[in-house]
């Protein structure tokens, strides 16, 4: 594939017909010949906390096979990390398996790997020391706890493998990162999002580029690459000298793909190398790539770190990755949207859309106190003979865990996934109408 500078030229407009701009139309149109509007799925940020409810979310989808039916699956951060899992998996019936007595395979790689010093002074004792070894180290770690079903297969070879990510039968994978760069005579630090799939990796003011000739440092991304830069949470950037930017902390290194190149925004940057970290600091809802791909319907998947300040009947959540997406029109402004997304009890909201705006299938990470009563006679959430002792024998689950938290029990963990499945099958309904518009 040819260096493209603009794939769509028709950024905001909605259907088919959009999507047969971009390069894995015909992946697509194998798939499932869509005629009118395609149909997508954003999985938000938010670390593991978003990991295992989005693990969750798409358990249930997978179960009422409305994930079958979805073209593309956008994600960011934490959320990367679980749908690049899935879009590598052999077996899905597998691969969503909650045995009742052990841990599942996804629990099984989070405690035997992240909370494991030897394994991680292990890893960074074979990570090549460059100006990319925290990322790399980062990435080595993430590889081995999601996508292990690949052993080290998965950690070495490049994105563009299509061996290991599937799309066949799936939705067309997009992770999303962070651009940072500086333009030419300016101090000021350009954010945008960056785009990584197998096929192509760039962004809409510098182009795109195929994903064979996108460098991180000397090698060609690889798809640990790939997850560990949109799942950077820990970095920050300052100007750097001469053109480029400085990342510090889990940012990467990448070329400068827009160098010599006619790109679709004027006055590029001319820096040698450029710099990509988390999603989420652009936006952590993974949406924008699907709006600019003319998705009509999108299933969003919000798991943000964001707090209930219960009131009365509303859940009194802040939606500061919601509030970014409607400052930049690309759904209903917030007045009418938070009001009716906040509501106490209720995670699942539809938006609808309008001409150039899609419908929205709004799902947010909240507590929902009928899930609770159900939970509670869950063998692993019964209260130890010290919790009865006290009084403090009722269940209650709160999902709003802090996105750095690692010591996760395997009661939380369960808790969380199984909250992501019993949304989508108590609003089954919702979720079958709302892919069948997408014909």
């Amino acid at each position: 594939m040819n260096y493209t500078p603009d794939f769509n030229p028709k950024f905001g407009t909605l259907g088919a017909e959009v999507t047969k701009h971009w390069p894995e139309s015909t992946i697509l149109k194998n798939r499932n010949n869509k005629k009118t509007d395609t149909l997508g799925i954003a999985l938000s940020g938010g670390g593991y906390r978003s990991a295992i409810f989005c693990y969750g979310i798409l358990r249930g989808l997978y179960e009422l096979g409305v994930l079958q039916k979805a073209d593309y699956l956008s994600a960011v951060s934490g959320g990367s990390w679980i749908a690049t899992a899935f879009s590598m998996a052999e077996n899905l019936d597998y691969f969503f398996s909650l045995p009742d007595d052990h841990a599942n395979f996804m629990e099984e790689g989070f405690e035997s790997l992240l909370v494991n010093p030897m394994r991680l002074l292990e890893e960074a004792a074979l990570t090549r020391p460059d100006n990319n070894y925290v990322s790399d180290l980062y990435g080595r770690l993430i590889a081995r706890t999601f996508l292990r079903e690949h052993g080290d297969y998965s950690r070495y070879n490049p994105l563009t493998d299509n061996k290991l990510i599937q799309d066949g039968d799936r939705p067309f994978l997009l992770l999303n990162g962070t651009l940072h760069f500086r333009r030419p005579k300016t101090f000021d630090i350009t954010e945008e999002c960056f785009e990584m799939n197998r096929l192509y990796c760039g962004s809409r003011s510098l182009g795109y580029l195929d994903t064979k000739e996108m460098l991180a440092d000397d090698d060609p991304i690889r798809i640990r690459d790939a997850v560990a830069i949109s799942g950077a949470a820990v970095a920050a950037h300052v100007p750097g000298l001469g053109d480029e930017v400085s990342g510090l902390g889990l940012s990467r290194e990448i070329i400068n793909f827009a160098d010599g190149r006619k790109t679709p925004f004027p006055n590029p940057p001319d820096a040698e190398r450029l710099d990509v970290d988390d999603g989420g600091k652009y936006n952590n809802l993974g949406v924008e790539s699907l709006v600019n791909r003319g998705c009509g319907y999108i299933i969003v998947v919000d798991a943000e770190h964001d707090p209930e300040h219960k009131n009365g009947k509303m859940s009194g959540q802040k939606y500061e990755g919601l509030r970014t997406l409607m400052n930049r029109n690309h759904i209903p402004q917030p007045n009418f949207v938070i009001k009716q997304l906040d509501q106490a009890n209720q995670a699942v909201h539809l938006v609808p859309g309008k001409r150039t705006v899609p419908d929205v299938l709004y799902v947010k990470l909240k507590s929902v106190a009928a899930f609770d009563k159900a939970a509670a006679k869950k063998p692993y959430n019964q209260p130890g003979f010290l919790q009865n002792l006290f009084g403090r024998g009722d269940f209650a689950f709160n999902p709003q865990f802090s996105t750095a938290k690692l010591d996760y029990s395997f009661a939380e963990h369960r808790n969380l996934t199984e909250l992501g499945t019993y949304i989508v099958k108590q609003n089954a309904d919702t979720f079958t109408s709302f892919a069948a518009k997408s014909k």
